[in-house]
């Protein structure tokens, strides 16, 4: 499927977003080759990070209106889409609805600028949504990367019991650790220890102290 260039603001000329480029908006920020015009008071709630953000001299002049913005490095604008979408519905009387896929290029910008709240809501969607293993293995792979321990082995967990014959290019794909961990410990463990409710056999715990040391020497990162 084709992308208009227009609405890709990955190539090109730094240019105003088609949609979140509001006029009446009080500051301007540059990712990729988007221009978004927004009122700061919308991400200043949910950000305390990007409310100091806010404070800071806008130096830099935009091409299009000779207005100051902020230039931001290492944000996917899709993901700044997202977000803004939030903020900025068509329609209010409607409940708020997401894709999977627009949910996982929120989740770094919430977790980046420390939006608990919006991180917490949307993580929790995330989980319930990612059905299929080419998900769950993202879903490893995104949390690896924000360093999210706790959501990167609740996912391995899922993956692993979910019982998929995994291939080796889901192993190159969710890494080493992630897979040591489904492969040789959570299918491996106990049915019954897997029970809230009953205490843990030596095999598996001796299984989850390898993990934990793992863990603490940042190895699950590999």
């Amino acid at each position: 499927m084709e992308v208009d260039i227009s609405l890709d603001y990955s190539p090109g000329e730094v240019r105003n977003h088609h949609r979140f480029y509001v006029t009446t908006g009080g500051v301007v920020i540059e990712i990729e080759k988007a221009l978004f015009k927004i009122h700061r008071h919308f991400l200043a709630q949910y950000s305390p990070t990007l409310e100091r953000l806010f404070q800071l001299p806008q130096e830099k002049e935009s091409p299009r209106m000779g207005e100051q913005s902020i230039s931001i490095k290492g944000d996917s604008y899709r993901g700044w889409e997202v977000l803004l979408g939030l903020f900025y519905r068509d329609n209010h009387l409607e409940p708020a609805s997401t894709s999977w896929y627009d949910a996982m290029m929120l989740l770094p910008v919430a977790h980046k600028y420390c939006m608990e709240a919006i991180e917490t809501s949307i993580l929790e969607w995330i989980n319930k949504a990612s059905k299929s293993k080419a998900q769950i293995i993202e879903l490893i792979n995104v949390t690896k990367a924000l360093d999210m321990y706790d959501s990167f082995e609740k996912a391995v967990k899922e993956l692993a019991d979910a019982r998929w014959e995994l291939t080796f290019e889901d192993a190159q794909e969710m890494g080493l650790f992630a897979f040591y961990m489904v492969t040789r410990i959570y299918s491996n463990c106990c049915l019954e220890c897997r029970k809230p409710s009953r205490s843990v056999c030596f095999q598996c715990r001796k299984a989850m102290r390898s993990v934990a040391r793992l863990r603490d020497n940042n190895s699950w990162r590999i």
